[in-house]
């Protein structure tokens, strides 16, 4: 699939829309998570060059590693699937062994490294049993199995958090050579793509990164409003979308909930017998889902600020640099009580320590230092030009 060039939101209506009866909503389907928007605004150079990269590598190597990462809500998953459409399309050309091998794999979804590699293994075969074997056994095994197959693959990791460590599953899909025993030889070419917070393809992996920032406000706007054109019969007014963008960074999800957003708007519009979402109807669906993605994305942004630290910082001082460098990512600003919590969570594994200065005109005074890198730690990949 080609990249989709920018189109204003006033514009979409004769292109874009389908036909269906008078009434409130145009199509409900747009505002589903899985839906994947025919325009990537703000998004377009980005996934140009990782196009070009990627399909110049499926043409000259056994596969291709890519890392797309960012803060929560900045298009990540979208591009990720965009990116994945393209690449089949041009492994499904003539002379392939047949049709592309798609799968995926919701990170956030599983709690070790060898239960994300069992998941992936049933989607081609739902009668193996990965219980009690590690993810490198596993991976061997499913490497096998594909080049049984020998249908090119593309392995998308979604929603990778800073929970899990990945390099046990990702370096060995890279580099499949430094796991199997009789070669690489006979592998049908794969495409390995890691989405998610942070860059989780281990750096002695040749790969491409690509590091997404958040969408500015009109930016964040205009996908908003492209949604909307979409959704409904009548779409909302400027208003009504620049009040939708500033809920939605206010509470760090930036472009993550932001079809359930516009559901939940569109309920409380046709419940006042409305026929167009107003300011009045926007709000946070009742049910929002609070994902651990948060709570990690906010423990990434508290150890960025202590490592660029040259000593230990006041809480106080902490919470101003957590809470500015939150706004820079798109996660949620700290309050106090949830600046405490994640402290004390980090100092019990050993990541960071407090110490109590007593005395002085202000009385005591907390100081939080980082002790060291730890392997429990939350780490942020650092930021990568796409290669």
């Amino acid at each position: 699939m080609p990249a989709i060039s920018a189109t204003p939101a006033t514009d979409l209506a004769p292109n874009y829309l389908p036909t269906q009866p008078e009434g409130f909503w145009r199509d409900r389907g747009v505002l589903d998570r899985s839906w994947n928007p025919p325009v990537l605004v703000g998004r377009e150079e980005v996934l140009a060059q990782l196009e070009t990269s990627v399909l110049a590598g499926l043409t000259s190597t056994r596969g291709v590693a890519v890392s797309i990462h960012g803060p929560r809500g900045s298009g990540i998953s979208t591009i990720a699937a965009h990116l994945v459409a393209t690449a089949k399309g041009r492994l499904t050309s003539p002379g392939s062994k047949g049709a592309p091998l798609v799968l995926q794999a919701d990170v956030a979804a599983h709690r070790s490294p060898s239960a994300l590699v069992t998941a992936l293994f049933r989607e081609v075969d739902p009668s193996y049993d990965g219980r009690g074997t590690s993810a490198e056994f596993c991976l061997l095994l499913f490497l096998r199995r594909l080049r049984t197959m020998g249908r090119p693959a593309i392995l998308l990791f979604d929603q990778i958090g800073a929970k899990m460590d990945l390099s046990r599953v990702l370096r060995p899909l890279a580099r499949p050579d430094r796991l199997m025993p009789e070669g690489p030889a006979g592998l049908p070419t794969m495409l390995v793509v890691a989405a998610g917070e942070r860059n989780a393809l281990p750096e002695d992996v040749e790969a491409i990164r690509s590091r997404l920032e958040p969408l500015d406000h009109h930016g964040l706007c205009e996908a908003i409003q492209v949604r909307a054109n979409l959704a409904f019969q009548s779409p909302p007014s400027r208003d009504v979308v620049e009040a939708i963008a500033r809920l939605s960074v206010a509470q760090g999800l930036g472009l993550s909930m932001v079809g359930e957003m516009l559901a939940e708007g569109g309920r409380r519009a046709e419940a006042r017998s409305g026929h167009r979402l107003e300011v009045e109807d926007v709000g946070l669906p009742a049910a929002l889902p609070r994902h651990s993605a948060d709570a990690e994305g906010f423990d990434m942004a508290l150890l960025e600020v202590l490592r660029g630290a040259r000593g230990a910082f006041s809480v106080g001082e902490l919470r101003r640099r957590v809470a500015a460098r939150c706004e820079d990512t798109g996660v949620r600003a700290p309050t106090q009580a949830r600046l405490w919590r994640h402290l004390v969570g980090l100092e019990r594994k050993g990541v960071v320590q407090r110490e109590v200065h007593l005395g002085g005109a202000g009385g005591s005074t907390s100081v939080v230092s980082l002790v060291a890198e730890s392997s429990s730690a939350p780490t942020a990949g650092a930021p990568h030009a796409v290669a």
